[in-house]
């Protein structure tokens, strides 16, 4: 299977901006770093909320030692430690350009928080050239239930592979991998002289029909994999209720855009995904789709 899969992210990089979430993010990426033995890369940026750092900048030996107490001691030998004098977002996706990062992985307060600022992260992951990761504080590193939604298209092929290797990964034999997919019923149906119950029931068909041909080249024999069809005319809120509702552990969603450029807008879905649902969300991207557009903003010779 092609695309940005777990055994491409061999070099990882955790952000960290003194956020109760910090210690959430560097559990996540101590666990994809003992995957393959990927590299990780820990770096200290200045937070955009005013109030934050109120000592400043650490120097570089405190925050390694610091970090270092959360890491487990293999992966904390290994590791890299940076303080970075840039700011917010800004810093992260010159950091991921310059560092050729295949992963980025940062904490945010939980959706309801007043501390949060959700447009930042969808600035990440609109203009980051790798897959981001967005970790809410209290969430821990478990994946038994993962939650991929896709769409059939390339991006979601690349989330499916993602995916399937997280559930690999998770060392539980009874994980899960809930594959979903959301269509909705036109509200002119009657014009067709159906109605609502049969052009749902035609949908919910159409829905099958698609999963099954999405998954007919993709080897899931060593996964146990459930197909949802969701009716809605909200993606975004389907897949986030779905996840609430089956207490995922992860949500797993591809950027959508066949091309470079409408791949750097990120689809509207996986943006209110990202903003809205409290668990962690992994969007997987095509490495470098966004880094002609990240050229054109630093003005990069």
């Amino acid at each position: 299977m092609n695309g940005a899969a777990m055994s491409e992210f061999k070099k990882i990089g955790v952000f960290l901006s003194d956020c109760p979430a910090d210690d959430a993010a560097l559990g996540f990426a101590a666990h994809f770093a003992s995957i393959g033995n990927a590299s990780l890369h820990c770096i200290h940026v200045r937070s955009e909320a005013p109030s934050s750092s109120p000592g400043g900048d650490p120097e570089a030996s405190q925050f390694e030692t610091h970090v270092r107490k959360t890491l487990p001691p293999q992966v904390g030998e290994r590791a890299t430690y940076e303080v970075h004098s840039g700011t917010g977002i800004t810093e992260v996706l010159k950091s991921a350009r310059d560092k050729d990062l295949d992963l980025v992985l940062m904490g945010r307060y939980l959706p309801s928080s007043q501390m949060g600022i959700g447009s930042r992260w969808t600035r990440l992951a609109r203009k980051c050239p790798c897959s981001v990761m967005i970790i809410p504080d209290h969430c821990r590193p478990h994946f038994s239930r993962i939650q991929v939604s896709v769409d059939g298209s390339k991006h979601s092929h690349l989330a499916m592979a993602a995916a399937l290797l997280l559930a690999k990964q998770s060392n539980d034999r009874n994980s899960q991998l809930v594959v979903q997919t959301v269509r909705h019923v036109d509200p002119r149906h009657d014009l067709a002289g159906a109605s609502f119950q049969e052009s749902a029931e035609a949908q919910r068909e159409f829905g099958r029909r698609d999963l099954k041909q999405f998954l007919a080249d993709i080897n899931t024999e060593e996964a146990n994999i459930e197909t949802i069809v969701s009716l809605s005319e909200d993606p975004a809120q389907a897949i986030v209720e779905l996840a609430m509702v089956r207490k995922m552990d992860i949500v797993v969603v591809g950027s959508r855009g066949p091309t470079r450029t409408t791949a750097a807008i990120l689809g509207s879905t996986s943006e209110q995904v990202l903003i809205h649902c409290a668990m962690p969300v992994l969007i997987v991207k095509e490495k470098g789709e966004t880094l002609r557009l990240l050229e054109a903003l630093f003005s990069v010779d």
